[in-house]
C-alpha cells in the first residue's frame, strides 16, 4: 500500500474503516466553518464522501491520504484529517485538499503534508499541475497554499461563491516537465 511519510505525519491511502475518523474530522468546528459553510454533514454525506475518495484510487491511483500524526509506536499515532489529490470537476486538472482538525491546524503541518504531495503528483504521478480552490476568506490556507508553491491565477465564481483559483506546477519543485499526462502506477 502507498504510503507518504514527513517528519512528523505518516499517510495513506483513506478507506472505508476511516469512515468514523472522517466523520469526526467533517463536524470539527472549525472545519464546519471552513468547507461546509457552517452547515455539519450528516453521517450518510461523510459514508457518501469516504465512497467517493475510496473510489477517486480505485480509478486515478491517487486520491485523498488519511493523515496520522507519529506517535512512539503505530497504535499511538493520531488521525489528524485527510490530505490529497482529486480531479477536478469535469476537467483535466488535478486539485489539492487539505482538511485537518481544528486542534492540529495552524502548527505548519499543512505545508508539511502538501509539500509531500505535491512531490509525489509530480515525481511519480507525473502531473504538469495542480490547482488548488480556495475561499478568499480563509486566510490560514491561503497562506499554506502560497508556503508549498501555489500562485493566485485568478478569482471564479463557483455556483453562489467566489473562490481563488490557485495552481503550482513542477518546476517550483526543481522537478523537470514530462510529457503527457498522469502516469499510472500498480497499486
Amino acid at each position: 500500500m502507498l504510503a507518504l511519510e514527513t517528519p512528523r505525519a505518516l499517510m495513506r491511502p483513506l478507506a472505508i474503516s476511516d469512515l468514523e475518523n472522517v466523520h469526526r474530522l467533517h463536524t470539527d468546528p472549525l472545519v464546519v466553518q471552513s468547507l461546509f459553510s457552517g452547515e455539519p454533514p450528516s453521517r450518510q454525506d461523510t459514508r457518501e464522501k469516504v465512497d467517493q475518495y475510496v473510489q477517486a484510487w480505485r480509478q486515478n491511483d491517487f486520491g485523498f491520504f488519511g493523515v496520522f500524526l507519529k506517535g512512539s509506536s503505530q497504535a499511538e499515532s493520531e488521525f489528524a484529517g485527510r490530505a490529497g489529490l482529486r480531479t477536478f470537476e469535469d476537467t483535466a486538472d488535478v486539485e489539492y485538499g487539505l482538511c485537518l482538525f481544528g486542534h492540529v491546524a495552524g502548527r505548519g503541518m499543512g505545508p508539511e503534508l502538501g509539500e509531500a504531495i505535491l512531490r509525489y503528483a509530480f515525481a511519480e504521478l507525473g502531473l504538469q499541475r495542480v490547482v488548488a480552490l480556495i475561499r478568499p476568506e480563509n486566510e490560514r490556507a491561503i497562506r499554506a497554499a502560497e508556503k508549498i508553491g501555489f500562485l493566485h491565477v485568478e478569482d471564479r465564481s463557483y455556483g453562489d461563491r467566489v473562490k481563488g483559483f490557485y495552481e503550482v506546477r513542477p518546476r517550483q519543485y526543481g522537478i523537470a516537465s514530462q510529457n503527457g499526462g498522469p502516469r499510472r502506477h500498480p497499486g
